[in-house]
């Protein structure tokens, strides 16, 4: 299947330069919960894809669970279906990575393994809740070498930091959570530095410096304040996206801002940076309709909707072949085995039985 696939994002993500640069974040603005992302990579192709509800699943790793699609998602994809690197469901979860060397996952045990960017599609198939995504512990565990840890959050605002440090899940939330970001340092020490100083931003593109302007931007974004959901955006997610630009470096690709309470997802690119949106509203996550995708860099302002086409397994394939021979530490895969990890996407059954 896709081992070959799972082994070289590995050493693509071992490119720490190219991927430490990722600022996540987490915020309730008057009715709207956002969630804001900048993706940073060596380079920044990429679909945004939408994922139907109603199809059994299996996963590629030996030992993989099955699992059922009971929500449809919109996500973000560079190296195939079913391999995004975060997205939004329709239940109002937001899931997203990023690089943390601290990273340990577990051992394997019993428990089901999923790859590090499976574990994201899984999540947005199966879960409603941020406490959904944390109860899954029980049941899989993340297998890989790839140091990630991830940002969720739910259309109620809820929000939880996820990492694996020696070998087991930590979590803050709630109470625990104060600052509800992430960047390229534990939670942990992310708090401890903002607190230590006192909880001033610092300047710098380190880590722990966008993630102390990041954290205390926040409060700024809330209070813009919505007063009615417009697709073309907000005040707040104005502000948002000017948060984002803020911790942005020469390797950011992509900046996205996830209305979660109304299911509307908008975007810039650093080759378009025009913002598109996309209402989740306006597609059709029927199992049985044409899962539709756009390309991340489309050429467009505003509803991205009307030019987004049927994802096809030869769109698909071009993706990951596209993304493989682009990336330095990707690029002597075999064609054959770049086709089979293209087919993975498409490897679900389309059962029905809609949440």
């Amino acid at each position: 299947m896709v081992k070959r696939l799972l082994f070289s994002l590995t050493l693509v993500l071992a490119a720490q330069p190219v991927l430490d640069a990722c600022t996540t974040f987490c915020v309730r603005a008057g009715i709207e919960v956002l969630f804001g992302r900048n993706y940073d990579f060596e380079i920044g192709d990429g679909m945004v894809m939408v994922n139907p509800a109603g199809a059994d699943k299996k996963g590629y790793l030996e030992g993989g669970p099955s699992w059922h699609s009971k929500y449809g998602s919109v996500t973000f994809n560079q190296f195939g279906r079913g391999l995004p690197m975060g997205g939004l469901n329709q239940a109002g979860v937001v899931v997203e990575l990023m690089w943390l060397d601290e990273t340990q996952y577990p051992a394997r045990d019993a428990r089901s393994p999923l790859s590090v960017l499976e574990w994201i599609q899984y999540q947005l198939d199966t879960a409603a809740s941020v406490a959904d995504v944390l109860a899954s512990d029980g049941r899989v565990r993340i297998q890989g070498r790839t140091p990630l840890h991830y940002l969720v959050s739910d259309r109620t605002g809820a929000t939880a930091t996820i990492e694996f440090l020696e070998g087991k899940l930590v979590s803050h939330k709630g109470a625990d959570l104060p600052f509800t970001a992430l960047a390229n340092d534990s939670y942990a020490k992310s708090r401890s530095f903002v607190e230590g100083r006192g909880r001033k931003p610092a300047g710098g593109s380190g880590s722990l410096e966008r993630f102390s302007r990041a954290a205390l931007a926040l409060p700024a974004v809330a209070s813009a304040g919505s007063t009615k959901s417009s697709p073309e955006g907000s005040a707040a997610v104005d502000r948002a996206f000017a948060v984002l630009a803020d911790v942005g470096q020469r390797s950011t690709r992509w900046s996205i801002v996830y209305q979660q309470s109304t299911g509307i997802v908008h975007w810039r690119t650093d080759r378009h940076p025009a913002r598109r949106f996309l209402r989740m509203a306006d597609v059709s996550f029927d199992c049985g309709a044409d899962a539709v995708a756009i390309d991340v860099h489309a050429p467009l302002a505003g509803n991205a909707r009307p030019r987004m086409v049927p994802l096809t397994a030869a769109m698909n394939h071009a993706l990951v072949a596209g993304s493989t021979k682009k990336t330095s530490f990707t690029r002597a895969t075999p064609d054959a085995e770049i086709a089979a990890d293209a087919r993975y996407g498409f490897s679900a059954v389309c059962v029905g039985g809609t949440h």
